[in-house]
Parts: structure tokens; C-alpha cells; sequence
């Protein structure tokens, strides 16, 4: 009996809890931030520290829409906040738009759990990615056909992997290569298959479930400190976008928290290179 009353005191705690706490919850004020996958990892990462310390508010970061995409929706007025992975173009600033970079990361090549491969030249990148050299074999790794992954025209971290790598801004892929959209797609491909090449964000290993290796590209290693040092070249920018017509309250707490010694402390945790760091 006393197990039985012990009990039905927990239960009736656990119910006046959730009864106070489900009303904050669905009344709770909720801010998305869609847009690109480059930084959907580092991005939730800032958003779940800043929704521990504001239960009564929310900011969510949804799956990848794409830059192109965050750009629709805040010109359209159906956002408030968006995230980017390159810099705006005239004709978007001249639609009202405001452009805040907070971070800078690396974009890497890398390969599955079973490729023993640490580094990785030009020359044998282009042969990969143009379909000459097809087997890890023919690298001196084990006898294992290549599973090649490649991004869509425009994506942003291969927009960088061009400015940087010339021979990739006339380079035909291999036909077989297969095309995740987004940086987590990318991620799940190279979880899954352990064999595979691909490209992504640094700050997105992060999210990795399985052993995936970022390549060392002619003997720089993609690590922060090469990036700041200019010795590793393959570097992008993450930028929020909004309009500043149009900001509420929880978007610049956000925002706040985001560039506060706090947030730059948690960006660079993830791997990025915070900019508002003093």
C-alpha cells in the first residue's frame, strides 16, 4: 500500500507538471530559420543552446531548402529569417536585404569508414571526378570500386571547390557519380556506403554517426587553424538574411545570441571559424 500511495504521489507531481508546462509549450513563440544545408548542423547546434536557456521561445532550424530557396522565402516576405552559404548578389541587395555573416568554414573532401586514404592531390581528385580512376586500387587502397559523390550546378560548397580548384570549372563528372542535394544527404551517403568519395562542410561531420575521414588536400590538412593561417583554401561564409522591417523580438534575441561570446564559442566548438569572436 505504501508503494501503491508513493506512487500515485509521483504520478500526481508528474501530472501537475505537464499540466503546467504543455499550455507554455503550445503557446511558445517559434522562430524558423530555413535554408541552406552547409550549416544546418552548426546551426542547430547554437539554436538548441539558445532554446535551453529560453523555454519559453523556440527557434528551429529545418532540413535544407537550399540558399536559393532561404532567398525565395525572405524576399517574399514568407520568413524572417533565413540562412546562406555565399554572399547576396546586387540585385538581392537591392530588394531590401540584409546580409550577416557570423562563421566561416571549410569544405572538405571525404571518404567512408574503409578507405584508408589520409590525403589526396589535384591531379588524383581530377581523375577521380572525371571517371579515369575508378578503383581505390589504383591510389594504392584496397581493391574497391570508388562510390563517387558529387553536388548539383551551383551548390555552394562547389562553387568554393572552383574559385580554389581551376581544373573543377571544366571538369565533366563521371556519369556514375550519384548526387546527394544537401549536406546531410552527402553525410548519410558517406555513412553508408564505406567506400565513397564526396565533398561537404566540416562543422557537418559533426552530425556523423559512422567513421567518415576529411581528406588532407596536397598535404595541408583541412583543419581551422590551416584555414586561418591561409595554408587551407577551401573556406566559405554563413550569413543570416532578413529584413530589418520585418524583425520580431525573437529573431534579434537570436541573432544576439548567435554573435555573443556564448554563440561563437559554441560555432567554433562544431569546427567553424566564428567571426564575432573578440
Amino acid at each position: 500500500m505504501k508503494i501503491c500511495r508513493a506512487m500515485g504521489s509521483v504520478l500526481g507531481l508528474l501530472s501537475l507538471f505537464l499540466w503546467l508546462w504543455l499550455p507554455l509549450t503550445a503557446g511558445a513563440e517559434v522562430l524558423e530559420i530555413p535554408g541552406t544545408g552547409a550549416c544546418e548542423v552548426l546551426l542547430k547546434e547554437v539554436a538548441e543552446a539558445f532554446n535551453a536557456r529560453h523555454p519559453e521561445r523556440r527557434v528551429v532550424v529545418p532540413p535544407s531548402i537550399g540558399t536559393a530557396g532561404a532567398l525565395r522565402l525572405i524576399s517574399s516576405d514568407q520568413a524572417i529569417l533565413v540562412r546562406v552559404a555565399r554572399p547576396l548578389t546586387l540585385d538581392e541587395k537591392e530588394q531590401g536585404l540584409t546580409y550577416l555573416p557570423f562563421a566561416r568554414d571549410l569544405v572538405v573532401f571525404a571518404v567512408g569508414a574503409k578507405v584508408p586514404a589520409g590525403s589526396v592531390n589535384l591531379s588524383q581528385l581530377v581523375d577521380i571526378y572525371s571517371g579515369k580512376i575508378k578503383n581505390w586500387q589504383e591510389l594504392g587502397g584496397p581493391r574497391a570500386p570508388i562510390r563517387l559523390l558529387v553536388r548539383q550546378p551551383r551548390d555552394s560548397s562547389l562553387l568554393i571547390i572552383q574559385k580554389h580548384l581551376e581544373p573543377f570549372r571544366t571538369i565533366n563528372f563521371d556519369p556514375a557519380a550519384k548526387v546527394p542535394y544537401t549536406d546531410p544527404d552527402m553525410l548519410a551517403m558517406l555513412e553508408k556506403y564505406d567506400y565513397a568519395l564526396g565533398w561537404l562542410t566540416f562543422s557537418a561531420l559533426k552530425g556523423a554517426k559512422a567513421p567518415i575521414q576529411p581528406l588532407a588536400l596536397d598535404g595541408v590538412a583541412p583543419t581551422p587553424e590551416n584555414a586561418r593561417a591561409g595554408r587551407y583554401k577551401l573556406v566559405g561564409e554563413y550569413a543570416l538574411v532578413f529584413k530589418k522591417n520585418r524583425m520580431n523580438n525573437l529573431a534579434e534575441s537570436f541573432l544576439n545570441f548567435l554573435v555573443s561570446p556564448e554563440g561563437q564559442i559554441l560555432l567554433e566548438k562544431s569546427g567553424a571559424i566564428p567571426l564575432h569572436r573578440n
